[in-house]
């Protein structure tokens, strides 16, 4: 999350700062929604912007308010968006793809354990009559 965010100030150029400016609390507010879309909860989101759970909620209580009548949240909203969504699905794709991998390697070794055991079964023999 933290290089999305990183990103995304580079990409508006803004120099994120605690101020209560309107420019920083703006930009501060379309990154925070857009990221809320994908942490777990709310707390991740106010670690990541160094702000409290509590602002967190104001943010997205207030999102709707804030496309329609906050002169140019919406074009900061919409490159947060876009930055978050391509930040964070190419990375949650290469956690999938980790986690597939290693859950692969599990199920092989588990494989050769059980192919072992039962090379060392005995074959019981069958007299012919």
């Amino acid at each position: 999350m933290l290089s999305a965010v990183e990103t995304y100030y580079a990409a508006v150029g803004i120099i994120p700062d605690d101020s209560r400016r309107a420019d920083q609390v703006k930009a501060r507010n379309a990154i925070g929604v857009a990221l809320s879309h994908w942490a777990d909860n709310q707390q991740e989101v106010a670690e990541v912007l160094g702000r409290d759970r509590s602002t967190v909620a104001h943010m997205t209580i207030n999102h709707t308010d804030n496309l329609q009548f906050w002169k140019g949240y919406q074009d900061l909203y919409d490159k947060a968006k876009l930055i978050v969504d391509n930040r964070l699905s190419a990375t949650s794709k290469a956690d999938r793809l980790a986690n597939l991998t290693n859950q692969i390697y599990i199920l092989e070794q588990e494989c050769a354990v059980l192919r072992n055991e039962l090379d060392s079964i005995p074959i019981p023999q069958t007299e012919d009559k």
